[in-house]
């Protein structure tokens, strides 16, 4: 399910507020809306949530249109902002678009009238939503590009922080898979009280999902088929989206982005990020694996001439001990879990 349309009404009246509210969400169900009668407190919802387009009356003693279109301009160049008028003016309009108006619409009579502002109002948030997505993406990888960078080895915790925030969900976690998933490092959205640890805590609808086929798996629970009835936050998360980690050949873990909120659809960019992330992380994993083979191989060289003098000196045991050494440096597994998440994060 895609995330709704966050969609502010402004106006001072709160029955033709209530009215527009009414016929808009009568047309389009994607419409998530809120009303506010007091421009300043639509700044305010500007300021806190991700809105999409904002609708406002030109006609407001406290402040007019034009006025708050100039107010959310310096807050956000980009957002769309049709401003809707019955009293309207080539003068207005013409200051309207001065100020950077969206679309400017004369109040009509009829059913009509509702059927084009709903189609503008679509139209608007959806080209706006889709820039914010390109530029989401380009910011995404210029930070990922300077942490790589900058860093002598990726932080876990910086990958984990930049996937959450690039995906817009509220958790994110670097499990080890091994008999049981161990949890090595997370990242939670600030203002999130919400109980995670081992294992993480799944809405019931994804209990029976499976997780470990080798590949980027995005799922959502849908409302229907969660039995808890009304969200809570015990209910878990509802949205999860994950990549298998590799050390060489071998399966090391999984980074996992997680989110309570309505499900949403992942796009594929989106899933290519998640995966990418993971491959960056599996080759930083896998370059340390190699840095310490490296070591255990110095290390082993070392053991063999002193099994070699042993064996000259006749002490059998002194070279046997130094050839179980040495065939344990070399059949050493990728690092364990205590040391990469430590060496890492």
């Amino acid at each position: 399910m895609a995330r709704p349309t966050r969609l502010l009404i402004v106006d001072d009246d709160p029955s033709l507020a209530d009215l527009m509210a009414s016929q808009l969400g009568d047309l389009r169900e994607e419409f998530s809306i809120r009303v506010e009668t007091d421009p300043n407190d639509a700044l305010d919802a500007i300021d806190e949530e991700d809105i999409d387009c904002v609708l406002s009356d030109y006609h407001m003693p406290q402040m007019n249109g034009l006025e708050l279109l100039r107010y959310v301009r310096q807050m956000n160049p980009s957002i769309p902002f049709i401003l809707f008028t019955a009293r309207g003016s080539e003068e207005i309009a013409s200051d309207a678009v001065s100020e950077g108006v969206t679309d400017y619409f004369r109040k009509r009579r009829g059913e009509e009238q509702w059927r084009v502002l709903a189609n503008r109002i679509e139209n608007a948030a959806a080209r706006y939503r889709a820039e914010q997505a390109v530029h989401r993406r380009e910011d995404a990888l210029r930070e990922l590009t300077r942490t790589v960078i900058d860093s002598v080895s990726t932080p876990v915790d910086e990958l984990l922080e930049l996937g959450r925030e690039t995906l817009g969900l509220e958790y994110a976690a670097f499990l080890q898979v091994d008999d049981e998933s161990e949890l090595l490092v997370e990242s939670v959205a600030e203002g999130t009280d919400f109980a995670t640890g081992n294992p993480i805590p799944l809405s019931g609808a994804l209990a029976e999902v499976a997780f470990d086929d080798g590949s980027v798996t995005a799922v959502t629970a849908d409302e229907a088929e969660d039995s808890a009835g009304d969200l809570t936050d015990t209910d878990g998360f509802r949205t999860y989206v994950g990549a298998p980690v590799y050390v060489g050949d071998r399966r090391y873990g999984t980074i996992c982005f997680c989110d309570r909120d309505s499900p949403i659809e992942f796009t594929a960019w989106e899933r290519a990020f998640v995966e990418l992330l993971a491959n960056l992380l599996g080759h930083e994993l896998t370059d340390e694996w190699a840095r310490d083979q490296s070591e255990s191989v110095r290390s082993a060289k070392s053991r063999l001439d002193r099994a070699r003098e042993a064996l000259d000196e006749g002490d059998e045991a002194t070279a046997r001990a130094a050839l179980d050494a040495i065939e344990e440096l070399l059949e050493r597994d990728p690092p364990a879990s205590v040391p990469v998440s430590v060496e890492l994060s």
